[in-house]
């Protein structure tokens, strides 16, 4: 495959190759190809978002119930996470750490029925659901 010239102007430009697939419309396979060809070395991910951000662009509120319905990647169980530089964060952790300003001890879960919430209001961490299950024992009288 010969290479074009806006391609290999991009690639020397330091673009990624889905930066040039956006950019020429091409497919990223070819800007791949023809990088190789050039000789040019792979171009280096720049992350412009923070995990914070990564946050409010894949929680959505719900019209109900004060739900965060998370639209962003998930781990091998569905669990809502964020990946940054082969570091992944547990979006429920960002929610718990957002609501009280501390690092959440355990796992950190959803209080409501909801799959994918991530809302701050509805998250606990392992100390925080052995007090509610207390409690819901010593009013019900019965295991949760």
């Amino acid at each position: 495959m010969s290479g074009r010239a806006d391609v290999v102007a991009l690639i020397r430009d330091g673009k990624s190759d889905r930066a040039i697939a956006r950019e020429l419309g091409v497919s990223r396979r070819t800007a791949g190809i023809i990088r190789r060809t050039v000789g040019a070395p792979p171009a280096k991910t720049v992350y412009t978002l923070t995990p914070e951000q990564m946050w409010h662009t894949y929680a959505r509120p719900t019209y109900t119930g004060g739900h965060m319905d998370w639209t962003g990647p998930t781990n091998h169980a569905g669990t809502p996470v964020i990946k940054r530089q082969h570091v992944t964060y547990s979006a429920r952790g960002m929610a718990f750490r957002r609501r009280y300003g501390r690092d959440p001890v355990g796992y950190v879960r959803a209080t409501c029925d909801r799959p994918g919430c991530v809302a701050e209001e509805h998250v606990a961490d392992a100390p925080m659901r052995a007090e509610l299950n207390a409690q819901y024992n010593a009013i019900f009288g019965g295991a949760r």
